[in-house]
């Protein structure tokens, strides 16, 4: 470890008297450029000798680090799905408490980062901002799915599907979805979308939480020719679920009703026999959590429950089919996005507290939460 020996000590004392007699002239006017220039150098080469050491102990300790370097966002965000696309994150959208309420506190802008970047990358933005929209990846090109867009200071449930091709300067609205749909989850299934649950609007009134409907509906899109079929729909209509895949295997854990309690069923699709497998349940209700997968585990983070944020985070053994729970985050989110990069799990924006508050732009990585004792 580095210590402040005397010869350390000497360096910062010999700086102290150039200090006083640049200063002492500055004040008394009687100091020159050359003067100033002069004494700048001189301190500035004891303070390097002085701080250099210091810099040289600590940086072996910086590199061995067992936490990833992961750089905050541009902005704190919450209510985001973000996705993997040519081993890069990408977060398009979402609720920030830096934008003014006029704008219905939502953003445009779309970035993206992988480990080999020191900071997030800009892509083109949104057309208009949005939360709550579903982003997902398919080959190289991008697709964001309904969401909430501001209309005249109100939220507005979104039919739009966009998309962002390989090169593209802009978005695409390329299709309309069938209904308008928000707070959905899904997956690429055989080259196809599949989204179910979310929320829709019941009346005109159409961003109103106690004016909507929660879905059950599955929906199949063909991003080859932008169009839309129906495959068999959840047990259960639901909004704010996370969804997962796992080895090939698609999983749609928890969610929550309009007015109702975190659910706690975990449920499994299975395309050839266009049906719905039931898994052991969570081991508490969960809503507006993430989660994600490494090998055969699916990780939950986070979530909203009984007016408070969810700390616990719990693993569920896919082939053993048994849920434990691994630690407790002492940090928790909700409306944050969990995904896995290079067999790790990065948890994404979110807020340390329920509604709007206390939203973050903090990118973590969960390996020291997951290799907690």
């Amino acid at each position: 470890m580095f210590c402040y020996n005397i010869s350390t000590l000497c360096h910062l004392e010999i700086a102290i008297p150039d200090l006083v007699r640049l200063f002492g002239s500055v004040l008394i006017g009687t100091a020159h450029l050359s003067f100033i220039i002069d004494c700048l150098i001189r301190i500035c080469m004891r303070l390097t000798k002085l701080f250099l050491p210091l810099f040289i102990t600590c940086l072996p300790y910086t590199l061995s680090a067992s936490e990833e370097f992961a750089p905050e966002l541009p902005e704190a965000i919450q209510e985001i799905y973000p996705t993997v696309m040519n081993k890069q994150i990408w977060v398009a959208g979402g609720i920030s408490t830096e934008l003014p309420a006029s704008t219905g506190k939502m953003t445009e802008k779309v970035h993206f980062w992988s480990p080999d970047y020191a900071t997030w990358q800009s892509a083109p933005s949104l057309p208009e901002g949005r939360h709550h929209t579903y982003l997902i990846a398919v080959e190289n090109k991008l697709f964001a799915f309904g969401g909430f867009v501001n209309t005249q200071g109100q939220w507005t449930n979104s039919r739009d599907v966009l998309m962002l091709g390989k090169g593209a300067k802009a978005w695409q609205k390329v299709a309309r979805l069938p209904f308008a749909l928000s707070e959905t989850v899904g997956a690429v299934l055989n080259g196809k979308v599949h989204l179910v649950g979310g929320r829709s609007p019941s009346n005109e009134q159409n961003g109103q939480w106690q004016h909507s409907l929660d879905k059950a509906e599955h929906l199949v899109f063909n991003p080859n020719n932008y169009e839309f079929a129906k495959a068999a729909p959840l047990p259960f209509a639901r909004n704010s679920a996370a969804s997962v895949q796992v080895n090939g295997r698609w999983v749609v854990l928890g969610g929550r009703t309009v007015g109702g309690e975190p659910l706690k069923d975990v449920l499994e699709y299975v395309p050839e026999q266009d049906q719905w497998l039931t898994h052991p349940a969570l081991p508490k209700g969960r809503a507006g959590h993430a989660a994600a997968a490494i090998d055969n585990m699916i990780y939950i983070f986070g979530g909203e429950h009984n007016q408070a944020v969810d700390s616990e985070i719990f693993k569920y053994d896919v082939l053993k089919k048994q849920w434990h729970k691994v630690t407790t985050w002492l940090a928790p989110r909700h409306g944050l996005g969990a995904v896995t990069l290079n067999n790790q799990i990065w948890l994404i924006g979110g807020a340390k507290a329920v509604g709007l508050s206390q939203t973050t732009n903090e990118l973590t990585s969960a390996h020291e939460l997951l290799n907690k004792r």
